[in-house]
């Protein structure tokens, strides 16, 4: 995987794990970061919100979150269910697999 935006490309990559993850109930949307900017980056597109980085055997995968309040708002089981998201997506992409995904939350909102 390299930076250009070819199919397969770690720009594609992040589009389609920063879909699945919006898509995740109690994700308000994704954050470009608090002090420093978060993204993936190609010759044509930036991803913000979302980090891909290939190692030797595996991915990396860097999220950044602002999650929806609810009363019931349990950030940890949040962050499963993005990690999971993220599993299926790289899964059904076939980028191989991750080896470590983080899940930071920059924000929580009301609405």
């Amino acid at each position: 995987m390299g930076s250009s935006d070819a199919p397969g490309s770690e720009v594609e990559l992040a589009q389609a794990i920063a879909t699945a993850v919006r898509a995740v109930p109690g994700v308000a949307d994704l954050s470009p970061g608090r002090f420093v900017e978060v993204a993936t980056y190609g010759a044509r597109a930036r991803v913000r919100g979302v980090m891909v980085r290939q190692t030797a055997e595996s991915l990396d995968v860097e999220v950044h979150v602002c999650a929806q309040y609810a009363g019931a708002l349990v950030l940890t089981e949040l962050a499963a269910l993005v990690r999971e998201s993220i599993r299926q997506s790289v899964r059904a992409s076939g980028a191989g697999t991750v080896s470590q995904t983080d899940v930071v939350f920059d924000d929580v909102r009301v609405e």
